[in-house]
């Protein structure tokens, strides 16, 4: 039997961080530090002269006001800033969550929606999304389990790892379900915004009880700047999770925020970038698959940067991903690193190196099957 590994233990592994074509990376193309600065002028050297005092609490009072912007019905103080969504996942979970609640996760999901959840001590109960259904998670199935009364309910939108996106009359529908059963909604939307500026859910703004999850990480290519955030209306959860938060570090490093900035004031043309990219690597996936349907198939992704095609070769994922790591210098995660079984694997479609990591694969094929 195929041994489970977490998805950060297979990113983390030696062999991994040594591969040539990192073909599962989800976020986009990462931008440089000299082209984000690139995109102001002087802000190089504005950046240079940035003082070092403590900064304002929470975050700079002008990037709240842009994050709000973002949302019609949230105001500033609903807004919190976050070192990347990890913090921000853990500071929810933190907060609002106690030993022996009943949280809903979507999956496959990021393994941290089943960890945080397990790591207080709440019972986990899986709302699955199903290939047999493309990857469309059962609004029936939900209802049913919400028919016992749950603390929250945990989704990403689009989906990590399948790329499903949810259209209006479903979001509709599951938000319906959402008020009638007066359950919370933690809405990871960190990948949402490609291509082409696709909506973003803002499911804070829909419905009362919902704290939206973002970021610059995975859509604006900036992962290593470890900026997030948290939208929500409901003032009494958000003065809970602020509380945590002042815990343990309020601040936001002044460089952090400075290129921050940056990134907000020109995200459209972050967006038209990597939506180029994710375009042509797109065009190359469904070319490669076409090319190799006795092998792979896929449902391609509704948005969002990551799909999840399944293998139809010998052996399972787990085993295949072994031997490209070793044989071909390519990381290609297996779906046992979402708990997902172990005949899928994510490709990670918005990085400019992709084309070339489908060449190596396809080599591997030609000589190793």
């Amino acid at each position: 039997m195929a041994r489970q590994r977490g998805l950060q233990e297979f990113f983390d592994d030696p062999a991994t961080i040594a591969t040539r074509h990192k073909m599962s990376a989800s976020a986009s193309e990462p931008v440089g530090q000299a082209e984000l600065l690139g995109l102001e002028p002087d802000a190089a050297e504005r950046f240079v002269s940035l003082g070092l005092d403590y900064p304002e609490r929470f975050g700079p009072s002008e990037l709240r006001t842009a994050i709000a912007a973002k949302y019609s019905s949230v105001p500033f103080d609903g807004v919190l800033v976050t070192s990347g969504l990890d913090e921000g996942l853990a500071m929810l979970f933190t907060a609002l969550i106690e030993p022996g609640d009943r949280v809903i996760v979507l999956t496959p999901c990021y393994p941290p929606h089943l960890l945080l959840p397990a790591w207080r001590h709440a019972e986990i109960v899986p709302w699955p999304a199903r290939p047999e259904n493309n990857w469309v998670p059962d609004l029936d199935e939900l209802a049913g389990l919400l028919a016992t009364p749950a603390k929250a309910v945990l989704t990403t939108f689009p989906q990590n790892p399948t790329g499903f996106m949810p259209d209006e009359a479903y979001l509709s529908a599951f938000l319906a379900l959402l008020e009638q059963s007066c359950t919370m909604l933690f809405s990871d939307e960190i990948y949402a915004g490609l291509p082409d500026g696709t909506a973003v859910p803002n499911l804070a703004d829909r419905y009362d009880k919902a704290i939206s999850l973002h970021g610059l990480s995975k859509t604006c290519g900036l992962p290593g700047l470890r900026f997030g955030w948290l939208a929500g209306r409901d003032a009494e959860t958000m003065a809970a999770v602020k509380q945590v938060k002042d815990l343990f570090n309020c601040y936001v490093p002044a460089p952090v925020a400075f290129l921050a900035g940056v990134a907000f004031r020109n995200e459209a043309k972050l967006i038209r970038r990597n939506s180029d990219i994710l375009k042509t690597n797109m065009a190359a996936t469904e070319d490669f698959i076409s090319r190799h349907g006795n092998l792979f198939s896929w449902i391609p992704p509704d948005a969002g940067t990551v799909a999840f095609p399944r293998w139809h070769g010998p052996g399972g994922t787990q085993a295949l991903s072994d031997r490209l790591v070793r044989e071909a210098s390519i990381a290609l995660a297996p779906s046992l690193c979402f708990d997902a079984g172990d005949d899928h694997v994510r490709f990670g479609l918005c990085r400019r190196t992709f084309p070339e990591g489908l060449k190596a694969l396809e080599r591997f094929l030609a000589s190793a099957l």
